[in-house]
């Protein structure tokens, strides 16, 4: 399975997870270390650019591709079925699923549908994972989107 990551140039490479584990997510609580991707580009750059609120936090953007075994013994599929009905706007509902997760050793990485597009799916690694070793990361390389996408985000300024 292939997984798409875009994030600040100055943190694309931090695999440690750290960000997450300090701000929380969709699917971990504060304190729970993982690294968020996404199955489809496109769908990284919605799922950054819904969370922007600045033109800054869409600037100087780099891609990582990943390359994530597809072993159902190492990466587990959250089964949109069994979500209850509500479950994109109930965040600790999500965090408990995504912690859960995350702190069995033997995942590596876990996909769930994407609050913004929910038939497409987000991809969560588990740096700590014990084969976290066999997830490929290819060199970062420079993203820029078109300036019309961004257009809401580029007359809006950061508020002192």
């Amino acid at each position: 399975m292939t997984a798409y990551r875009l994030a600040a140039r100055a943190y694309i490479d931090d695999l440690s997870g750290l960000g997450a584990k300090l701000f929380g997510g969709r699917w971990n609580p504060v304190g729970c270390p993982c690294i968020y991707a996404s199955q489809n580009l496109s769908l990284a750059l919605l799922e950054k650019y819904v969370h922007a609120e600045f033109r800054e936090c869409m600037e100087r953007l780099a891609l990582l591709r990943i390359d994530i075994p597809d072993d159902d013994n190492l990466v587990f599929h959250v089964d949109d079925r069994q979500l209850k009905k509500n479950w994109a706007n109930d965040i600790a509902y999500t965090q408990w699923i995504g912690e859960q997760i995350l702190t069995d050793p033997e995942i590596i990485a876990f996909t769930a549908p994407s609050a913004i597009v929910p038939s497409e799916r987000n991809v969560i690694l588990n740096p700590f994972a014990k084969k976290f070793g066999l997830v490929q990361f290819l060199p970062a390389v420079d993203f820029s989107a078109d300036l019309r996408l961004l257009a809401k985000l580029l007359t809006r300024k950061p508020t002192s």
